[in-house]
């Protein structure tokens, strides 16, 4: 019996610890995943159900001990360090990036309708692109196309195909997720475009959203045959994605791109450090922990040494962000040459797991990592994950092309067509072919669509 007894503690031990690795693991990598304008508010949250974690949004400098995390007590006025471990007085590093500071642009956001509207009117004058335009008055007020499909019908005076074109047209525009009628739709059509999206994410949002809503992650694992933590780290990248068609720009306040990280050129190549600018402040409540530590509670000293490691775990966190934020930017620029050292800035066919490669790490924590960061440059800032292409695609004769070069050869290839016998998706595919692209005819297709433009028997001239 006390054999039985000692197994079954030991096996609640075990599982209690995997709860807890399992735990912080998430909260890892939501840290690392949050976007810098965020992450003040991520911290605020995590810290109101810890009495002994302090975060002041100060629009100061982020003050972690990266020198083991043994001691987590983080005191105004302690020196900080860089990501090498070397001490780095704040002023001194505040200097350091000032002058890049005041060179970002004041980049005023354009609102969701005139933002769509300079789009659609790069379109040729049809009768969809009329319908599109109307479709924008349409939006509710968080950018959905809220109303009913007969309802839209009879608004538009146009039929039910008319109005699934002009949908299906307005959904290839920016942002990612417009012309979305509710929020598993908006989520669909970003994981649609997202290359870096969980295998599982798309079929859990078509098929399980129900489950998803009330939580019942279990259910949706047991369906799908897939792990719990599959189904959570699924969860996990949903919270990364926008809630609302115009959630950026629904705004009247002025809006600013800080770069999480800053790229220097030196004699002996680029430089990449981390933009601490701005950043909250993380502390630990050490006083009130003594005060706690002291009273004769086994419970309580058991909470407060729980409370105590979640604030190390954080702290540990939030240094592998900006480690793993500057390594995985330095093999970008590695990879990235061209980007960095032509005049025309052309992007090379780069994938994220080419990047995970490099720098030993999961395509998906490289994927959380350049999730909605930036980086500055003295020819201008950009956002991580434009420069990876969609996809690579390769010549017969070996050499690799990024998808973009692809569009590129479509749309030169519908601009010097025969408007009169335009060419058909099969036809560009042969086109293709006969350049060195083995591309399917379903893959043009959405190709086709992905430019904006109408399949051959509505671009021909009558």
């Amino acid at each position: 019996m006390k054999r039985e007894r000692g197994t079954s503690l030991n096996t609640e031990l075990m599982q209690k610890q995997r709860q807890q690795m399992s735990f912080d693991q998430l909260q890892a990598l939501r840290i690392l995943q949050t976007a810098r304008e965020d992450l003040s508010q991520l911290l605020m949250d995590i810290s109101q159900e810890n009495p002994f974690m302090v975060v002041e949004d100060t629009r100061d400098m982020l003050e972690i001990n990266s020198l083991g995390f043994d001691n987590i007590l983080i005191e105004d006025g302690v020196s900080q360090y860089d990501s090498y471990g070397n001490m780095v007085n704040s002023s001194d590093r505040q200097d350091n990036h000032q002058a890049m500071i005041n060179q970002l642009e004041d980049q005023r956001q354009q609102s969701f309708r005139t933002n769509l509207i300079d789009q659609i009117m790069c379109y040729r004058k049809t009768r969809l692109r009329d319908l599109m335009i109307r479709l924008v008055d349409e939006f509710d007020e968080h950018g959905f196309l809220s109303k009913s499909d007969e309802a839209l019908q009879l608004i538009l005076e146009c039929d039910t195909i008319e109005l699934l074109d002009a949908i299906t047209l307005l959904q290839q525009l920016e942002p990612v997720g417009v012309g979305a009628r509710d929020l598993r739709e908006l989520w669909m059509l970003q994981t649609e475009h997202d290359p870096s999206a969980p295998e599982i994410a798309y079929v859990v949002l078509e098929i399980y959203f129900n489950e998803l809503v009330n939580r019942e992650y279990q259910t949706i694992s047991n369906h799908l045959n897939v792990s719990i933590e599959d189904i959570l780290e699924t969860v996990a990248y949903y919270q990364t994605l926008a809630i609302t068609p115009a959630v950026y720009f629904y705004s009247e306040e002025t809006q600013y791109i800080e770069p999480d990280v800053f790229i220097q050129q030196k004699e002996e190549g680029y430089e990449v450090s981390y933009n601490f600018q701005n950043l909250p402040k993380l502390s630990f409540n050490d006083t009130y922990y003594q005060e706690m530590k002291a009273i004769d509670d086994t419970d309580l000293k058991e909470f407060i040494k729980d409370k105590r490691q979640q604030v190390r775990a954080v702290s540990y966190s939030l240094k592998r962000r900006e480690v793993t934020l500057v390594q995985v930017t330095q093999a970008i620029i590695e990879a990235q040459a061209l980007f960095f050292n032509s005049k025309g800035h052309q992007v090379s066919p780069l994938t994220i797991k080419q990047i995970a490669e490099r720098c030993d790490l999961s395509p998906s924590t490289v994927s959380r990592t350049i999730q909605g960061k930036h980086l500055y440059t003295d020819f201008g800032t950009f956002e991580l994950r434009k420069l990876f292409t969609t996809s690579v695609i390769q010549e017969k004769s070996g050499k690799a092309v990024s998808q973009d070069t692809i569009l590129e050869i479509i749309h030169d290839l519908i601009e010097q067509e025969d408007k009169f016998q335009p060419l058909s998706d099969q036809k560009i595919t042969d086109n293709l072919k006969e350049k060195g692209f083995d591309i399917s005819r379903r893959t043009i297709n959405k190709y086709r669509k992905q430019l904006g433009i109408l399949p051959a028997s509505k671009r021909k001239i009558k």
